[in-house]
């Protein structure tokens, strides 16, 4: 199993160097950053899981990193806050894969908010795949309907009738259901 990656971007280096160590204690592969331009060029580049950020950067803030990450949806990010800070971020955050973490960090609530990002990333990219599989079988189904909406209408059979053609002709010829029913439709608009 491939381990996990994980980017630290933290302005305070002395920082980002003991969570990149503890982070590498505990089975991740970590790596730092110091600046939102670098952060945003090497997500785009490798293949990351995490990002950790600070919401206080240097060059934009870790909010507006963040968004750009979920506009194109590279990674999971977390977003290392104060309390002031989490009023900012509430109404920004609801469309992205953001999760907050407020400063100061503890090392055992920041590894259970990483395990937590990687189970509900998990999900995610489940659900994604489960919906992707609906939406094509949706597809599949109109185009099955609209064939035996033809079928019907030129034969004059019933819908069960229709549907049985379609079915017997795809078992004749091998061929999948939809890619005869979407012959069946160019062959009526001839």
């Amino acid at each position: 199993m491939e381990k996990t990656r994980i980017t630290v971007a933290v302005h305070n280096m002395q920082a980002a160097k003991k969570i990149k160590y503890a982070l590498q204690r505990n089975g991740y592969f970590a790596d730092i950053c110091a600046s939102s331009g670098e952060v945003l060029r090497r997500v785009r580049r490798d293949s990351l899981d995490i990002l950790l950020i600070n919401f206080d950067m240097p060059d934009m803030t870790g909010l507006e990193t963040a968004a750009i990450i979920g506009d194109e949806n590279i990674c999971s990010v977390i977003l290392l806050i104060t309390p002031e800070q989490r009023k900012l971020c509430i109404g920004q955050i609801e469309d992205y894969d953001i999760t907050l973490h407020q400063k100061p960090i503890n090392r055992i609530a920041l590894l259970s908010a990483i395990d937590t990002v990687l189970q509900n990333r998990c999900r995610l990219q489940k659900l994604s795949k489960e919906l992707f599989i609906l939406k094509r079988g949706m597809q599949e189904r109109k185009i099955v309907e609209r064939a035996k909406g033809i079928l019907m209408k030129r034969k004059s059979i019933s819908e069960a009738e229709a549907y049985r053609r379609i079915q017997k002709m795809s078992m004749d010829t091998r061929v999948a259901m939809k890619d005869v029913a979407q012959k069946i439709i160019e062959l009526a608009q001839l």
